[in-house]
């Protein structure tokens, strides 16, 4: 139980990170923390003690999102939810980016913030997701591209 709680204390902080970019909410990004932290108590049997635990918890980290956000049943014509950027030239670049990641699908999202924020490398991030490492390194390309185009309209729309 002493180990248990040394990983907790270790690994509490990123994996509430990945929760609340991949969830949006704080609740909900502790919700899933606490979920997170069952399943690895429940199932560390299956864990390969040669494998690396950072990757197995962020992999667990993560499917309880997407679990989570299926359940939000978010619903939209072509799967990709888009946002309105703030056209107030005082609003708070942060916040900007925080919503255009929301905005991400799920599995470009995951990708995008366990590069980007978490600093994993390509082939963790196909490990965690269980994707092949040139269909992490495109999805990653594609999250830029969007968010890229994304702070550019708004960048625009605010000159104008």
């Amino acid at each position: 139980m002493a180990a248990f709680e040394v990983i907790y204390r270790q690994f509490k902080q990123p994996l509430l990170n990945l929760g609340l970019r991949m969830l949006g909410r704080q609740e909900d990004a502790e919700d899933a923390l606490q979920v997170a932290f069952v399943k690895l108590y429940r199932g560390i049997g299956n864990f390969r003690f040669g494998a690396n635990l950072h990757t197995y918890l962020f992999r667990i980290m993560t499917n309880v999102c997407f679990d989570m956000l299926k359940k939000r049943k978010r619903t939209h014509a072509d799967g990709i939810e888009t946002i309105e950027m703030a056209h107030n030239p005082q609003t708070d670049l942060r916040l900007q980016l925080a919503e255009a990641i929301q905005a991400l699908p799920e599995r470009m999202r995951a990708c995008f913030v366990l590069f980007a924020v978490q600093e994993f490398k390509q082939d963790e991030i196909a490990e965690i997701l269980n994707m092949k490492l040139g269909t992490v390194k495109a999805t990653i390309f594609h999250a830029k591209a969007r968010l890229r185009t994304l702070f550019s309209d708004s960048q625009n729309e605010v000159r104008s």
